[in-house]
C-alpha cells in the first residue's frame, strides 16, 4: 500500500468516526432519549469495560488494535489479533451491561420503596444499563467484523506459529503488574459506582444491600461450584473450564432461585419470595463477575499468546447467553417484587 493510499484510508476512517460522533451527539442533544440517561451507568460501563480489557490485554496489544481499526496496514496475524481484541471488548461491554443492571437492582431494592410507582420506576431504570452495554458491544463489533474480513481467513493456528519458529503471539506476554492495574481499576469502578448510586439515598427498602451483595448461599453455589468443576475438568481444558464452571453453576443458581420463588408464591410467603429474589440477583451478579474478571481474561491470554486458536464456540455461546439470561431473570424479579406489593396494598 502506497503512502497516498494509506493516508486516504486513515482519512476515510477518521471521517466515519467523526460522522458517528456527530450523530450520537445530535441524538443526545435532541432530548429524544432523555428518559434513558443514567450517568452512573455510563460511568460504570465505559470505565468498567476499559478496566476489564486491561485484565486480559497488554498496552501494546491495545494500541495495535486501535491502529488497525483506524486503517493501518498489517499482516494476517496482526489483523487476527486486533479482530479478537475488539471481539473481547464487545463481550466485556455486553456482560458488564447485564451485571450493571443487576447491581442497579440491588441498590434500588435497598432504597426506601416510595410505593409501587417509586420502586417500579427505579427498577425499570436499572434496565437502561444493559441497553448501554448492548449498544457499546455493537459498536465494538464493527471493527472486529471489518478486521476479520480483511485477514482473509487467517487464524491463530499452532501450525503457522511452528513454521515461523515459535508462537509469535507469545512474544508479548502480560505481566503481573499489568493485570494488577486492570483489577485495581475494575474494583475502583465498582466501588465508585456503588457510592454514586447510594449517595444521598436513604437505605430502608424491602431488601437491604448487604443481604444482596453478601448473600452467602449464592457465593457457595456460584464460586464454590465453579472452582470444584474447574478442578474436576483439569488443566487440559485451560481457561475454558472456568467459563464452563461459572456458566453452569450460575444457571443452576438462577433456577434454584426461581423454584424457591415459585414455592413462595404458592405458599403466599413474602419472606420466601424475598429470599428467592436475593438469591437470583446475587447469583446473576456473581456469575457475570466470575466470567468477566476471571474466566474471560484467562481465555484472552491463551489466545493472544498462541496457546489456543481462538475462543471456543462454547465460551462464545455462554458469553452471549448468560447476560441475556440475567436480563430475563431480572424481569422476573421485577414481577416478583411488584406483585406482592400490589396484593398487600389491595
Amino acid at each position: 500500500m502506497t503512502k497516498k493510499a494509506d493516508r486516504s484510508t486513515k482519512g476515510m476512517a477518521l471521517i466515519r468516526w467523526l460522522f458517528a460522533a456527530v450523530f450520537i451527539f445530535a441524538v443526545a442533544a435532541s432530548g429524544l432519549f432523555s428518559g434513558l440517561m443514567n450517568m452512573a451507568g455510563l460511568f460504570y460501563l465505559f470505565f468498567g469495560t476499559a478496566a476489564a480489557t486491561l485484565m486480559g490485554f497488554t498496552g501494546r496489544e491495545i494500541a495495535g488494535a486501535f491502529r488497525q481499526a483506524s486503517g493501518n496496514a498489517g499482516d494476517g496475524e496482526t489483523l487476527a489479533r486486533s479482530a479478537y481484541f475488539w471481539e473481547a471488548v464487545a463481550r466485556n461491554a455486553w456482560i458488564l451491561g447485564a451485571m450493571g443492571s443487576a447491581l442497579n437492582f440491588t441498590i434500588a431494592l435497598g432504597r426506601e420503596s416510595g410505593g409501587i410507582e417509586g420502586i417500579g420506576s427505579r427498577l425499570i431504570q436499572s434496565f437502561i444499563v444493559v441497553l448501554y452495554g448492548l449498544v457499546l458491544a455493537v459498536v465494538c463489533l464493527v471493527p472486529a467484523i471489518k478486521l476479520s474480513s480483511h485477514r482473509e481467513g487467517v487464524r491463530l493456528t499452532g501450525k503457522a506459529q511452528a513454521e515461523a519458529g515459535g508462537p509469535r503471539f507469545g512474544a508479548v506476554r502480560i505481566t503481573v503488574p499489568d493485570r494488577i492495574i486492570g483489577y485495581v481499576l475494575f474494583a475502583a469502578v465498582l466501588a465508585l459506582t456503588v457510592v454514586f448510586l447510594v449517595k444521598g439515598q436513604p437505605q430502608a427498602g424491602p431488601l437491604p444491600i448487604g443481604r444482596l451483595l453478601l448473600h452467602w448461599p449464592a457465593y457457595l453455589v456460584v464460586f464454590g461450584g465453579a472452582i470444584a468443576l474447574a478442578l474436576f475438568v483439569g488443566a487440559g481444558a485451560g481457561a475454558r473450564a472456568w467459563t464452563l464452571g461459572f456458566a453452569l453453576t450460575g444457571i443452576i443458581g438462577l433456577l434454584m432461585g426461581l423454584i424457591q420463588a415459585l414455592f413462595g408464591f404458592v405458599h403466599r410467603n413474602v419472606g420466601e419470595i424475598a429470599s428467592a429474589v436475593a438469591f437470583i440477583i446475587s447469583a446473576s451478579m456473581l456469575t457475570l463477575l466470575g466470567v468477566v474478571a476471571v474466566a474471560a481474561p484467562l481465555e484472552d491470554r491463551e489466545v493472544m499468546e498462541g496457546r489456543r486458536e481462538g475462543a471456543s464456540w462454547l465460551s462464545r455461546f455462554f458469553w452471549i447467553v448468560l447476560p441475556l439470561l440475567t436480563f430475563l431473570f431480572l424481569v422476573l424479579t421485577f414481577i416478583m417484587v411488584v406483585t406482592p406489593m400490589k396484593q398487600t396494598v389491595g
